[in-house]
C-alpha cells in the first residue's frame, strides 16, 4: 500500500493521479485525484487492471511498457479510459521499484493534460487562420514592440519591402536600423505620438535608381493595444503609386479623368468648395456600398448623412482644419460609412486641394478606398497576439511552479535522508564484520546508495537553481574566469598529465556563477572520460554579429552521434555508475545555463575521436 504518513497526505493532497500497481497492472492503490479523474471509487478503483484505464490503442504503448521494463522508468503521452468509456489524454510518468523479499510493483503519476491540447489547438488553428489571411494581402504589414523591435511581418512584407523601402525587415532588429538617417529624428518624434496613442499616416516617395522606378507609398502608424496598454506599434504600407499617378493624370482634362477613374475601384469624387457640388465618377462608389451615382447626385447631403454618428464630428472638424486653417495640399482621414444594407464600412478618405494664389481652397479632388478588411486583419491580429501573450504567460507560470516544486522536493529530502545516512553510518560502525559477509555487503550497498542519493539531490537542486538565480548578468572577463577554472583543476591535470589550451577570451555580459559552472562541467567530464592517452583539453572562442560561440574539445573516448540530443537531457546517463561516476544532470545544467543566456549547447563528436562541445550566448542580453 501507498506509504502513510506525510508521504500519503502529500499523495491524496495532490492534483494528479497516483497509482500503485502491480506490474501486470492490476492496482494496488490510489489517491483521491485517481478516483476522481477515472470516475471510480477508492474500492472499485482497487482490482482494476491497466487496459481498463489505458487505451491499448494508445501510439507506442507496447514500445512504451518495454522501454519502463528495460530501464525501471518511462515517462510519454498515452490515452486514458474513465469508467463511463471516456477516453481524453494523459501524461503519463511509471517507474519499477521493488522492497526487499518483496515482488516488483510499479509507481505511476498521470496527469490530465485535455485542456492544454484544446489550447494547443486552438492556438495552432487561429495562428494558421491569422497568417492565411495577412499572407494573402498585397499590403505589407509590420509589427513592433514598444522598444521599436520588429516583431513580426507578412509574407507581402518579406517579398516587397526591400524593392518599396529599399531594406528588407528583421526580426528582432530596431525600426531605426532600416531607416534612413535624415528621417530618423522625424520618425523617433512619429512613433513617440504613436505610443502615446495616436494615429499617424503619412505619404512617402521613394526615388527611382537602377534598379526600380519612383514609388509612392501610404504608411499607416497605429498603438498596438493589449488589456487597453500599448504594447507596440502596427505599421500598414501600402503602394499608392499607380493611384497617385492616376490622380495627377485625372487633374489634366474632365475625359481623362473620367476614364482614369474606370480603372480603379475606389470612389472617385471631385469636390467643387466653392460651390458646394460633388462629382463623382467610376464604379468604386456602387462596388463598394451599393449607391448609384444618380442616387449620390440628388442628395446634397449625401455623404456626410451616412457618416457613422460616433465618427461625423471628428471627420468634418479635421478637414474644416486642413481646408480653411492650413496651406497643405492633401486631407485624409478614416472613419465609417454605411452601406446601402445598412451595414458600415472602414473607409480610408484622401482628397487633392487645389488653392488659388491666396491659399484659398477651390477644389478637392479625392478617393476613398473601403478598408474593412485591413480593419479586421488589425483586429485578428490583436487577438493572436493577445492570445500568444497568454499562451507565454501561462508557460512562464508553469516553468516556475515546476522549478519551486523540484527545489522544495530535493530540498525536502534532505532531512530524512541525513537522518537515513547517519545511522547506516552508525549500523557499519557497529556491526560491520561482526556478522557475515554477506550482511557487510548489504550495509556497504545500503550506505553506498544513500551516498549516491544524497548527491542526486544536491544536483538536482542546483539545476532548479539556474532557473530562478536571482545574480545581475555582469561584464565578465572570460580569461580570468578560465584562469581560476585551470587553478580548480590543476590537482586533477597533475594526476592525470592532463593539459588545458585556453585561447584568447572576450569579456560578456553573464551571470558569472552559472558560466563558471558551465565551463567547470564540460571540463570535468573532458578530464572524466579520457581515453588511455593523457587528456588534452582546448577552451576557444568564436565571437559573430549576435552571439559568440565557444568550444570546450577534447581527445576523449567520444560520444556515438545517436546520442548526441539525447545527452542534455535530465538524468540521462550513457555509462553505467561503475564505469564513470555522476548523475546525469550536469549537461542538463550547461543546457538551461546556455539558454538563460539566450543562446544553446550542441556537440559534435564520434566514438574514439574525441568530442568538442560547442555552446552559444547572446551578445544582446
Amino acid at each position: 500500500m501507498i506509504e502513510s504518513g506525510i508521504y500519503r497526505a502529500m499523495i491524496e493532497n495532490a492534483m494528479d493521479a497516483f497509482f500503485l500497481t502491480k506490474t501486470d497492472g492490476t492496482i494496488l492503490d490510489a489517491n483521491s485525484a485517481a478516483c476522481e479523474m477515472f470516475g471510480y471509487t477508492p474500492d472499485e478503483l482497487r482490482g482494476v487492471k491497466r487496459k481498463q484505464i489505458i487505451d491499448i490503442e494508445s501510439p507506442g504503448l507496447a514500445e512504451h511498457l518495454k522501454e519502463r521494463q528495460e530501464k525501471g522508468k518511462v515517462v510519454c503521452e498515452l490515452i486514458g479510459i474513465r469508467k463511463n468509456g471516456e477516453k481524453f489524454p494523459i501524461w503519463v510518468s511509471s517507474v519499477i521499484f521493488s522492497e526487499e523479499e518483496e515482488e516488483q510493483k510499479t509507481f505511476t503519476i498521470i496527469h490530465d493534460i485535455t485542456e492544454l491540447k484544446r489550447r494547443e489547438k486552438e492556438l495552432k488553428d487561429a495562428e494558421m487562420n491569422m497568417r492565411m489571411v495577412l499572407n494573402n494581402t498585397e499590403e505589407l504589414f509590420i509589427i513592433l514592440d514598444k522598444d521599436l523591435r520588429v516583431i513580426n511581418f507578412n509574407k507581402a512584407t518579406e517579398e516587397k519591402s526591400k524593392k518599396l523601402l529599399g531594406v528588407p525587415f528583421e526580426k528582432g532588429r530596431s525600426i531605426f536600423d532600416s531607416a534612413d538617417p535624415q528621417r530618423v529624428p522625424y520618425l523617433k518624434e512619429l512613433y513617440a505620438e504613436v505610443l502615446n496613442g495616436s494615429i499617424r499616416m503619412s505619404t512617402v516617395e521613394i526615388p527611382a535608381t537602377v534598379e526600380h522606378p519612383k514609388f509612392i507609398i501610404d504608411i499607416r502608424y497605429a498603438p498596438l493595444y493589449e488589456n487597453e496598454e500599448i504594447e507596440g506599434v502596427i505599421i500598414n504600407i501600402h503602394d499608392v503609386t499607380e493611384t497617385k499617378e492616376k490622380e495627377a493624370k485625372l487633374l489634366q482634362t474632365n475625359e481623362r479623368f473620367y476614364y482614369a477613374t474606370k480603372a480603379t475601384n475606389d470612389a472617385i469624387w471631385d469636390w467643387d468648395i466653392q460651390q458646394d457640388k460633388v462629382l463623382r465618377v467610376g464604379d468604386g462608389l456602387e462596388n463598394m456600398f451599393g449607391y448609384e451615382i444618380a442616387e449620390a447626385a440628388s442628395d446634397k447631403n449625401f455623404w456626410i448623412d451616412r457618416v457613422h454618428p460616433d465618427d461625423i464630428k471628428m471627420m468634418t472638424d479635421k478637414r474644416s482644419h486642413v481646408l480653411f486653417h492650413t496651406n497643405e495640399l492633401y486631407w485624409e482621414d478614416e472613419y465609417r460609412f454605411r452601406r446601402s444594407d445598412g451595414t458600415y464600412a472602414y473607409v480610408f478618405d484622401k482628397g487633392y486641394i487645389i488653392r488659388d494664389a491666396e491659399g484659398k481652397p477651390q477644389r478637392m479632388i479625392g478617393a476613398t478606398q473601403d478598408v474593412s478588411q485591413r480593419k479586421e486583419s488589425e483586429a485578428l491580429l490583436l487577438e493572436l497576439n493577445n492570445r500568444l501573450k497568454k499562451r507565454a504567460e501561462e508557460l512562464v507560470s508553469s516553468n516556475i511552479e515546476l522549478e519551486r516544486f523540484a527545489y522544495v522536493a530535493s530540498h525536502d529530502l534532505q532531512e530524512p535522508l541525513r537522518m537515513v545516512t547517519s545511522f547506516l553510518q552508525l549500523f557499519r560502525k557497529r556491526y560491520e564484520g561482526k556478522i557475515d559477509e554477506t550482511a557487510d555487503q548489504y550495509i556497504h550497498f545500503a550506505v553506498d546508495g544513500a551516498e549516491r542519493m544524497k548527491i542526486l539531490i544536491m544536483d538536482l537542486l542546483e539545476y532548479s537553481r539556474v532557473g530562478s538565480s536571482a545574480e545581475v548578468f555582469q561584464e565578465t572577463d572570460l580569461n580570468e574566469l578560465l584562469k581560476e577554472l585551470r587553478e580548480v583543476f590543476s590537482k586533477t591535470c597533475e594526476e592525470k598529465n592532463a593539459t588545458i589550451h585556453v585561447e584568447a577570451m572576450p569579456i560578456v555580459k553573464a551571470n558569472k556563477t552559472q558560466l563558471f559552472q558551465l565551463f567547470q562541467n564540460l571540463v570535468s567530464n573532458a578530464l572524466k572520460y579520457h581515453s588511455g592517452r593523457a587528456p588534452e583539453i582546448v577552451i576557444s572562442c568564436e565571437e559573430k554579429e549576435d552571439e559568440y560561440v565557444f568550444s570546450v574539445k577534447d581527445n576523449g573516448i567520444g560520444i556515438d552521434p545517436s546520442f548526441h540530443e539525447k545527452i542534455f537531457v535530465i538524468f540521462h546517463r550513457l555509462h553505467s555508475r561503475s564505469e564513470y561516476g555522476g548523475t546525469g544532470i550536469g549537461l542538463a545544467i550547461c543546457k538551461k545555463i546556455a539558454e538563460r543566456h539566450g543562446g544553446k549547447i550542441w556537440v559534435e563528436s564520434e566514438l574514439g575521436k574525441g568530442s568538442n562541445f560547442f555552446f552559444s550566448i547572446s551578445r544582446r542580453i
